[in-house]
């Protein structure tokens, strides 16, 4: 059970996620498939009236720090972001996978709730440079499919990001 769950968590929160394709195939940087993960999360942030702090889409792996005005809705959240992108991935026959049943996504995510101004700036640092890491960019900023930009050099990134933190209702 993760640990959410087993605190009883509930309110306005910060949560890093990390969600990862089945065996670690690098296909979330296809230009096709970035362009449905990307338009997704828009939906299911919208829908699920989620805000988006940073994130940053890997080959193989999704990392977001998103605010929650209930992290309670976590969960359905994450469901919808997976279920409608693996639907529409499949549709589109994008990606290769196993043979049978298409499973784009890992079945579960692994969820972090922030608790400090420091641990979002950990947080915050590592997926920013991930993408630097793998040696896919000299610069974190390079990284297209990232907020660095956003947060680094002032440039508007593909998705928007709340800087300010207007999912806390402050």
């Amino acid at each position: 059970m993760v640990v959410r769950k087993r605190l009883k968590i509930k309110g306005p929160a910060i949560a890093f996620v990390t969600t990862t394709v089945v065996d670690w195939l690098p296909v979330l940087t296809k230009e096709e498939v970035a362009k449905i993960i990307i338009s997704d999360l828009k939906k299911c942030m919208d829908t699920n009236n989620v805000f988006l702090v940073s994130y940053v889409i890997m080959p193989s792996h999704f990392h977001g720090l998103f605010g929650f005005r209930a992290i309670e809705n976590l969960s359905k959240f994450m469901h919808c972001f997976k279920g409608i992108s693996s639907k529409r991935i499949k549709a589109l026959n994008l990606v290769e996978l196993k043979p049978g049943n298409f499973r784009l996504w890992k079945p579960r995510f692994d969820d972090l709730i922030i608790s400090s101004p420091n641990q979002l700036k950990i947080k915050m640092e590592y997926i920013h440079n991930n993408p630097v890491k793998s040696g896919l960019v000299k610069r974190a900023t390079d990284w297209i499919y990232s907020s660095a930009g956003d947060w680094l050099s002032n440039k508007e990134g593909l998705i928007k990001i709340d800087k300010d933190f207007t999912w806390h209702g402050v």
